[in-house]
């Protein structure tokens, strides 16, 4: 932890350098009133320290030539730790650059309570208007940083130049000219983070006998590598109205708490399923994903609710704070079919109120799903999500 603090200073100390070193701050196609300043989180200073160092090795034309092998023609983002590896062998400087970035990656994946689970979270892509036939200018690009959470989707996006200099661009309306982007691979740390969740629900015994047995990310398990008759719900379409997220962000990451009562005694069950594909709104997605393993549910009936994720996320302190949110606001029950929908009820409550503003924002509830029946064109209680769920038995070869 010594490590991570002594890196979180030098993030600061850099920073209020490179303020003090800028002539001045530019806006383009936003007001200064739209970039007010925060209180930042470990992860933002992580982000806006990763963009201002990047664009600072754009001026290195072995940095350059390499971030444009990579990503000239691509959308994808590629994970900024082969980059870097490539990059340190260039020179001592290169090197000393490298080390800097591998500490920042640790900052976030330590906050994101993630360290242990993965090994590399940050990366970086080329944004680049749908319109554009220019030529990229690979050495002069500026780097953005993707706002921490969806509160701040419409505020400036912070993004530097290779001289340190801060621009403000509008995140409401893209830019018409490319800009590299540094942040988080959402899918990445929420893989991790889902991993993390599952386990300590498991432990605080929150999760029954068939999810411990599965290996993995379970609701992404095929149905040859399990046990056979099993009896789930398969997740056959989806489709979201509106992820709300901004040109700077990129895709969503959605996951799933699937939710209800024990088979065999008082207690709630939870198990969190990871949704890596679903990245867009107004997209149909046919995933064929198994999303409840029925053996879990008591009364045949589970809730399924959504929530989409964004960067200042501690996946610890969410499986903590849901465990011990749900167990306390439920306490003592005689298990009923009204506990069903309470356990859903109990979830929100447990979510700490700072995610309603936008951090891991509430998609949309799915009340009562049944065992056995299918669903179609099913919208969730708040009409953001619409699902097409069947039947399934999982077999063994």
């Amino acid at each position: 932890m010594n490590l991570v603090l002594k890196t979180l200073a030098g993030i600061t100390v850099a920073l209020a350098c490179s303020a003090s070193a800028s002539a001045q701050t530019v806006y383009i196609g936003s007001s200064p009133e739209a970039a007010k300043p925060v209180k930042p989180q470990p992860v933002d200073q992580a982000k806006r320290f990763a963009a201002y160092k990047v664009a600072g090795m754009l001026g290195d034309r072995n940095f350059s030539a390499l971030v444009e092998r990579e990503l000239a023609g691509k959308d994808d983002a590629v994970m900024l730790k082969p980059l870097l590896g490539n990059y340190a062998n260039t020179s001592v400087q290169a090197e000393a650059a490298a080390d800097s970035l591998r500490s920042t990656d640790l900052v976030v994946r330590q906050s994101k309570a993630i360290a242990a689970e993965t090994d590399s979270v940050m990366d970086v892509r080329l944004y680049t208007p749908k319109k554009f036939a220019g030529k990229v200018d690979w050495k002069n690009l500026l780097v953005a940083y993707p706002p921490s959470s969806k509160k701040n989707e419409y505020a400036a996006v912070e993004a530097f130049d290779r001289k340190g200099g801060s621009h403000m661009l509008d995140g409401r309306s893209a830019p018409n000219v490319p800009v590299l982007i540094v942040g988080i691979n959402r899918k990445e740390a929420h893989r991790a983070g889902v991993e993390l969740m599952n386990k300590h629900l498991q432990a605080v015994g929150m999760q029954g006998k068939t999810m411990a047995k599965l290996s993995g990310p379970a609701a992404m398990a095929t149905p040859a590598a399990l046990s056979a008759g099993i009896e789930t719900s398969k997740l056959d379409r989806i489709r979201l109205n509106n992820d709300q997220e901004p040109w700077v962000s990129g895709a969503a990451e959605i996951f799933a708490v699937v939710s209800g009562v024990q088979p065999d005694q008082a207690k709630a069950t939870l198990t969190i399923v990871d949704m890596p594909y679903l990245d867009h709104d107004g997209t149909d997605y046919t995933p064929n994903q198994i999303m409840i393993f029925w053996p879990e549910y008591r009364y045949a009936a589970a809730n399924v609710q959504l929530f989409e994720h964004d960067d200042n996320t501690n996946y610890k302190d969410l499986a903590v704070a849901l465990a011990q949110g749900v167990t306390s606001i439920l306490g003592a029950f005689a298990p009923t079919y009204a506990v069903i929908g309470q356990v859903a009820t109990a979830i929100l409550q447990a979510m700490p109120a700072g995610w309603f503003a936008n951090d891991d924002d509430y998609v949309d509830s799915f009340y009562t799903l049944e065992k056995g029946r299918t669903y179609t064109g099913y919208r969730g209680a708040a009409g953001n999500a619409t699902v097409s769920l069947s039947p399934y038995t999982l077999q063994s070869q």
